[in-house]
């Protein structure tokens, strides 16, 4: 048994960096249609809770000195309306390797100004609805100009399928790239991705975009039972502090809460109890062999 479980420990110690998904609070200033933050009638930053930049730094340190330098993929709501972002920002990315998702709705100019580009990415998402076709161009162009970004994010919510060719176009006239992503929800009654037409699908297709090299869904990705990494090498941290193995599977489980100093992840993968993997997670987190086999090929190297 001990033999087991030094295996195991080594096993850990040599496994892939330490990746997060950090919602860091619910507050957005868009209302759009298709988010689930705010559809249903729900409002979700009922549950926000503001920590100070340095409880945060403090907990991604405690992180940084148990696993090293992880990567975070930083959403919400709109993280660049948090208090104090770009400082928190800065401190962070001294640490981790970041990825944020934005509207692009703020005055950007200090972050460019201040932020290493080489530590920081962001990915930003177009919600015609709200923003000004114009003035995110310009704020694109200048996030590409120091390295940022060089693709925009688009919803292929029913409503906004046709206009994606113009989108594409302008963008293309811009230096940037469309990447689409798949819609999940109920519009007209229809249940998408699942109800795309053809002609949708033909509009879409080519521009569908990837995580960890598979292209996001259009039919599900059935995960029930499959052994996951989720909560081992992967955790979403909620804006109150509670980590959950992932988001995608909208099974809520929990594994810790980041403020805790003792915070850990579980010891090995363990089955996915979701049906669907929404959020295209399954793509680096699921396992091909069960950790049995994984020990038996470890022992006999």
């Amino acid at each position: 048994m001990q033999e087991i479980l030094k295996n195991r420990a080594e096993l850990r110690s040599n496994k892939e960096n330490i990746h997060f998904t950090w919602d860091i609070h619910f507050l957005c200033n868009y209302r759009c249609p298709y988010c689930w933050f705010y559809n249903q009638g729900q409002d979700h930053t009922g549950h926000d809770r503001y920590f100070s930049a340095e409880e945060w730094i403090i907990g991604w340190r405690n992180i940084f000195k148990k696993y090293g330098s992880c990567y975070i993929e930083i959403a919400g709501g709109e993280p660049f309306i948090y208090p104090n972002f770009v400082s928190l920002i800065k401190e962070i990315s001294k640490m981790h390797s970041l990825l944020i998702t934005t509207n692009l709705s703020t005055n950007i100019d200090e972050f460019v100004e201040q932020v290493d580009s080489s530590r920081v990415k962001i990915g930003i998402t177009f919600h015609p609805v709200f923003a000004n076709l114009d003035e995110f161009i310009r704020k694109a162009q200048l996030l590409k100009e120091h390295g940022f970004t060089n693709k925009v994010t688009y919803l292929a919510y029913p409503p906004q399928i046709n206009s994606i060719d113009y989108f594409r176009k302008r963008f293309k006239e811009s230096g940037l790239t469309i990447v689409i992503t798949t819609f999940w929800g109920k519009y007209n009654g229809v249940s998408y991705p699942k109800g795309y037409t053809q002609q949708e699908i033909e509009i879409i297709k080519n521009d569908i975009g990837k995580r960890n090299k598979e292209e996001y869904q259009l039919k599900s990705k059935e995960v029930k039972g499959k052994l996951c990494r989720a909560g081992y090498t992967y955790a979403v941290i909620k804006p109150y502090g509670t980590a959950i193995r992932c988001g995608g599977s909208s099974v809520y489980e929990e594994i810790g809460n980041f403020f805790d100093k003792d915070f850990q992840f579980l010891d090995r993968p363990m089955p996915c109890n979701g049906e669907i993997c929404r959020c295209n997670e399954w793509a680096f987190l699921l396992e091909e062999k069960n950790e049995d086999e994984k020990e038996a090929d470890f022992i006999a190297k």
